[in-house]
């Protein structure tokens, strides 16, 4: 897998898109090949994933948003957006 700095700069990949699903509500990241269901957390790290912050600037803004230190934060969103990449739904650049 590779590495996420804290410099790079997180976007969803290609015709994906975050939406909520309108029959359940929830929130999910459509792609060709199927749909994926997110958590809360999840989607408020996909919502910071603009093409525009790096990875260090969206977790000062979900620590913001979560009341929490940037430290306390970093691994789970790091694990978050490890996950999207190894399925190609989140680009790095």
């Amino acid at each position: 897998m590779k590495a996420i700095t804290m410099d790079a700069i997180p976007a969803l990949a290609a015709r994906t898109r975050l939406q909520v699903d309108q029959m359940t509500g929830e929130p999910v990241l459509l792609y060709p090949e199927g749909v994926l269901v997110l958590n809360e957390t999840a989607r408020d790290v996909v919502e910071q994933c603009d093409g525009k912050q790096s990875v260090s600037a969206v977790i000062a803004a979900l620590a913001s948003e979560y009341d929490a230190s940037p430290e306390e934060l970093a691994l789970d969103v790091l694990e978050c957006l490890g996950q999207l990449l190894e399925r190609n739904l989140v680009v790095l650049r």
